[in-house]
């Protein structure tokens, strides 16, 4: 097992992440993750399969673990497309549910059975994509879940940042 993990991740997410085959930290990861500890907004720029997921998630998780965050929703990770919220979720859930951590996903095709669900135990880590982001931060049924929000991450954001959901192109 790395030290880094040890050095800089809490103890029981250092333990679950060796489980899962995460022995060494990749390059994106041992810059970004200290920095994320202390608090910094990050930009992870880096390609694909690099890390770039555990390398914001891995800190915010062991954040959660540390303070003992519980009672709604922490963190937001949001990404552009249904298939990204799944896949990351599916990454994210295995290792979170171990230490504890809820997770779930919300998009526009969410039953509605799962919503509620939502409301009445709101995960820890909510996935979700920009235009559902829109509609849950104005439902008063929502409001409870999200008012211990510490962190967003916004996966692919330069899918957002040229066309309708990010900032407008002004000549």
């Amino acid at each position: 097992m790395s030290d880094f993990w040890r050095r800089y991740l809490h103890p029981r997410l250092a333990d679950v992440i060796e489980e899962f085959g995460y022995l060494e930290p990749t390059p994106v990861q041992e810059r970004a993750i200290p920095r994320v500890l202390n608090g910094a907004n990050v930009l992870i720029t880096a390609p694909t399969g690099s890390g770039k997921t555990e390398a914001a998630m891995f800190p915010i998780i062991s954040e959660i673990l540390s303070e003992g965050l519980t009672g709604g929703v922490t963190a937001i990770y949001i990404t552009p497309a249904r298939a990204l919220n799944r896949d990351v979720n599916v990454r994210l859930r295995e290792i979170a549910s171990r230490l504890g951590v809820t997770t779930a996903v919300r998009h526009g095709d969410t039953p509605e059975s799962e919503r509620r669900r939502q409301v009445r135990e709101p995960p820890t880590i909510l996935i979700t994509t920009p235009e559902t982001l829109q509609v849950i931060l104005v439902m008063r049924s929502m409001r409870r879940a999200l008012r211990n929000v510490r962190w967003v991450v916004v996966d692919e954001l330069h899918e957002l940042m040229n066309d309708e959901r990010g900032a407008p192109n002004y000549p």
